[in-house]
Formats: structure tokens, C-alpha cells, sequence
């Protein structure tokens, strides 16, 4: 968390640092949430945010690899969202709550973000984006841009099993206890003990530290990222090969 205070420092203004900058915000404020439920009657709750946590650490990786064209999608996605939304709430909703307040030109040039968006993922050939649907890859899609093997680790053994409790997948259930009663009856509990959760809070804490080593590549913090790998490394031993390893460097800024 000390090292994670660089990130309130500012930096010059191009798009693509603002929006590393403010990812790795998003990632050490679901950190924090992380580490203050731990304290709490429902520890167990933090592991919903573990999911967010790893989806920031790969989007991270998934923007490098192609800053300006990657940063559209991931921008005309947001476009493409609030289009949905606007025009399910008017087909389903507007009878009870009324129109939303966007009017149609507004609406309209967020389609037009995403088609010019679609357009160019196609042309480059941006796996996981088609003639419909999503603009913005998949995470299992984006790992095919990646391909890096330690990010397709933590989706495979961190991302899919935290789905269960963003999604309430009966495999949650596991992790409480169901007690049978004297009477016949059974009760159950959700709550954990600390010792069952050791796991999970190292994964929380390897991919905090991840996500800022990343950042700070991104952004220059050279003693934020040396530091960040030293702990790291503390708690995943195995040394990644220079080939392997991610290189924010190479990105270089982006306007648009």
C-alpha cells in the first residue's frame, strides 16, 4: 500500500498513462476493500473482488499490446453499453419510468464510435471482435492477444473459480458448512474460518503487486516497479523468461 501511494502523483496527460493511471487506482481500491473486509464478521466477502482484480492486471497487459487501437475499443465498449442499456430501458420501461435523458443525436454518435470502433478491430483483426456483439474482447479472447503464460494462469486458476462468487455458482457453497441437527433439521453457515482464507489472500496480494509493477513499467516508477516485483517474486518464486515478461516500454505515449 506505501508503494501504491505513487499513484496519486501526477503524470503528463496522454491518454493511454491516464487510462493505466486510473486502472491501477480502480485495481488498489479493490485492494483496499480486499484487506478492510479481513477485519470484518464476513471475510469471505473479499473474494468478489478478486475477480475485478484479475480482469484490471490482464486489460493492463491486453491495451499494451496495441495502445491506440486497443484504448478505442475499450472506449467504444463503454459507448456500446450505454446504447443497450438506453434502448432496452425504452422498449421495456419508458411506459413506467419514461425516456432516459439521452436524445437521439447523443445516442447516436456513440453507434457511430462503435462502428468506426468495429471497422478498425476488423481491419487489424482483433481476435474475439465480429460483425456483432462485444468491440472489446473477451478476457479469455484478450489472452490470445497477450499470450503471455502467467496471465493465462491467473485467469485459468484465479479468474474462472472467483466467477462462483460474482455469480453465485452452487460451487460457492462449498465454502460454508452445512450442519445436521439432532432433530433431523440442517442449518449452514456462510462464514469462514482465517485459516481457509490464506490462500486467497495471497492471491490478492500477488496480483495487486502485479497489477502495480505493471503500472509503474507503464508509467516509469522504476523503484515502485523493483520493489513491487521484489514482493512479488516473494510469493511466486518462478523466474518469468525476458521473453515471457511484459514490456510497457515499448508502448510509448498515445493522443488522440
Amino acid at each position: 500500500m506505501e508503494l501504491s501511494e505513487s499513484l496519486d502523483e501526477p503524470i503528463r496527460p496522454d491518454e493511454y498513462r491516464l487510462a493505466i493511471l486510473a486502472l491501477g487506482q480502480r485495481a488498489r481500491t479493490l485492494f483496499r476493500g480486499f484487506i478492510g473486509l479481513q477485519d470484518t464478521a464476513a471475510p469471505a466477502a473479499g473474494r468478489a473482488l478478486l475477480r475485478p482484480m484479475i480482469e484490471i492486471n490482464t486489460l493492463i497487459r491486453f491495451l499494451h499490446k496495441n495502445p491506440a487501437l486497443h484504448l478505442e475499443l475499450w472506449e467504444a465498449e463503454g459507448d456500446r453499453n450505454v446504447v443497450s442499456i438506453i434502448e432496452e430501458h425504452k422498449a421495456k420501461h419508458a411506459e413506467r419510468w419514461g425516456l432516459a435523458p439521452f436524445d437521439e443525436n447523443e445516442l447516436e454518435e456513440k453507434r457511430q464510435r462503435v462502428r468506426d470502433a468495429r471497422a478498425k478491430a476488423l481491419a487489424a483483426g482483433v481476435v474475439g471482435v465480429g460483425e456483432k456483439g462485444p468491440v472489446l474482447p473477451n478476457l479469455a479472447k484478450q489472452l490470445l492477444t497477450i499470450a503471455e503464460p502467467a496471465a493465462s494462469e491467473a485467469y485459468t486458476f484465479g479468474y474462472r473459480p472467483m466467477s462462483w462468487e460474482t455469480h453465485t455458482n452452487a460451487r460457492v457453497f462449498l465454502s460454508g458448512a452445512f450442519e445436521q441437527r439432532n432433530d433431523g433439521t440442517v442449518s449452514y453457515s456462510d462464514a469462514t474460518e482465517g485459516s481457509d482464507l490464506i490462500g486467497v489472500r495471497a492471491l490478492s496480494l500477488t496480483t495487486f503487486a502485479s497489477t502495480l509493477e505493471l503500472v509503474a513499467i507503464v508509467l516509469g516508477l522504476l523503484t515502485v516497479e523493483e520493489s513491487a516485483q521484489a514482493i512479488l517474486r516473494s510469493f511466486v518464486p518462478q523466474e518469468i523468461p525476458a521473453h515471457q515478461r511484459f514490456d510497457g516500454r515499448a508502448a510509448g505515449p498515445v493522443t488522440r
